[in-house]
């Protein structure tokens, strides 16, 4: 997968559902359910014990009609392990420009996570095929969303950290490529006793949401 067709993947989909927790022992069952739902896009992330090993299992379980990319990835070791598990894409939650390197050496795009003007203008000068406005809801949300967008259209934002159904429609409606979201998508279906129904369910709603801007380009 390369740049642009990441960010076509995020526009055909609009969605990223995050999978973090204590431990990766339901990545694979949760990634099952939320694939089934109409989910195509998963981020693992690497502060999950076992994340690599998930990736792995879930590239080989979804196959090639699944996105799996790996999150947290702060490090260039990070992105040796993510594109060895078989990552198609990695997630940062900050600007590295050595790990941008190292990704685009390993093949892999990269939606960069960033937060100030100054940040996301790099993170796109790096070569980001989208940049993550993480923790989107701890700044503003939508409000943020936009004051962002006013002198930098050009850039494709995917709004993180915070994001809930209610406001997935008023993301992409205020410009943003795709919408991510971990636990008000997940709950607590990544727990042993947490519910793969009640996951089932969230992920219809959020995939509904976002269909509605499949089109929009």
């Amino acid at each position: 997968m390369i740049q642009h067709d990441l960010q076509d993947t995020l526009i055909e989909n609009r969605l990223v559902a995050i999978l973090r927790a204590a431990d990766a022992s339901r990545f694979a069952d949760a990634a099952t359910v939320l694939h089934a739902a109409g989910v195509r896009v998963l981020e693992a992330a690497l502060t999950t014990p076992g994340a690599t090993d998930a990736i792995a299992t879930i590239r080989k379980k979804l196959g090639d009609d699944a996105y799996i990319g790996a999150g947290s990835v702060r490090e260039v070791s990070d992105v040796d392990k993510a594109a060895d598990a078989g990552a198609t894409f990695l997630v940062t939650p900050t600007v590295n420009p050595l790990v941008m390197e190292r990704a685009h050496e390993r093949g892999l795009p990269v939606i960069c996570g960033a937060l100030t003007p100054t940040e996301i203008d790099q993170a796109w000068r790096l070569g980001a095929a989208a940049v993550k406005v993480f923790p989107i809801a701890a700044v503003g949300g939508i409000a943020y969303l936009r004051a962002i967008r006013a002198p930098m259209p050009d850039i494709p934002l995917v709004p993180t950290g915070g994001v809930h159904l209610a406001e997935v429609a008023k993301y992409l409606e205020s410009g943003s490529i795709a919408v991510a979201a971990a636990t008000p998508l997940l709950g607590d279906a990544l727990t042993s006793s947490g519910s793969l129904a009640d996951l089932a369910t969230r992920a219809s709603e959020f995939v509904a949401a976002a269909a509605k801007y499949v089109s929009r380009t």
